[in-house]
């Protein structure tokens, strides 16, 4: 069975957009990404993005038909039987570097912005088992940045986006960090916490389930609770 794979193209020498198609032939068990790879074997110009290849990297996020997915993850098989061709295309949101690939700087400077880091306190700190899961679950964000690209807000400049808040969040809920105060603050002055639509595409796009919307509203509930100003 062949699926036909239309590949978004941009060469940044001269700034020509456009797509190729390619076929692959498809068997059980392939990986979009081993698609791409076995493609760049006969075309070795395709760019595209890969690290891990075990789903636990985040580098190879691209668009499959407009939604967010990694490509180590998703296979074509499904795909194959439903339809006979796949457009892929780079994350949305995120200057181009060439073809499938993109730049995702941004996010580690806004993250160095906001102090997204443990703040350790002095004495000794232990966490209690159940503070321990919850850490886990805003832990398991890997970075793909798959809920920013599909975040309608974030095209709004200043507004931190989904994956910035589930990392404040891990640090408000962990005990080692000491400055929750200023967590919150960060959240909602210079994240612009409130600009959030709640329209939860963030949890449908998190390969990890980290489901970062749930965590933006647990934030605002902490602000309210905790007295900040909601403005």
């Amino acid at each position: 069975m062949k699926l036909r794979l239309r590949i978004f193209r941009y060469d940044p020498a001269t700034g020509k957009e456009g797509y190729d198609t390619f076929e692959v032939e498809c068997s059980e068990g392939m990986t979009f990404l081993s698609a791409l790879q076995r493609i760049k074997e006969e075309d070795p110009t395709l760019s595209f993005r890969q690290f891990c290849r075990a789903g636990i990297c985040g580098t190879c996020a691209i668009l499959i038909d407009g939604f967010p997915r990694l490509a180590c993850r998703e296979q074509l098989f499904p795909y194959a039987l439903l339809r006979g061709e796949v457009t892929l295309e780079p994350l949305g949101g995120f200057p181009k570097v060439k073809d499938l690939a993109v730049d995702h700087e941004s996010v580690p400077e806004r993250m160095r912005e906001l102090g997204i880091w443990v703040e350790g306190c002095r004495e000794e700190v232990r966490i209690a088992p159940e503070v321990n899961k919850d850490l886990e679950r805003a832990a398991d964000c890997i970075l793909c940045n798959a809920c920013q690209a599909h975040c309608p807000q974030t095209l709004e400049e200043d507004y931190a986006g989904p994956l910035l808040f589930a990392k404040l969040y891990r640090l408000l809920r962990d005990p080692r960090d000491c400055r929750g105060e200023e967590r919150l603050t960060l959240a909602l002055r210079e994240g612009h916490l409130y600009h959030c639509l709640s329209c939860d595409k963030c949890n449908s796009t998190c390969p990890q389930e980290v489901r970062p919307a749930d965590l933006i509203r647990e934030l605002m509930v902490y602000i309210k609770e905790d007295g900040t100003p909601e403005r």
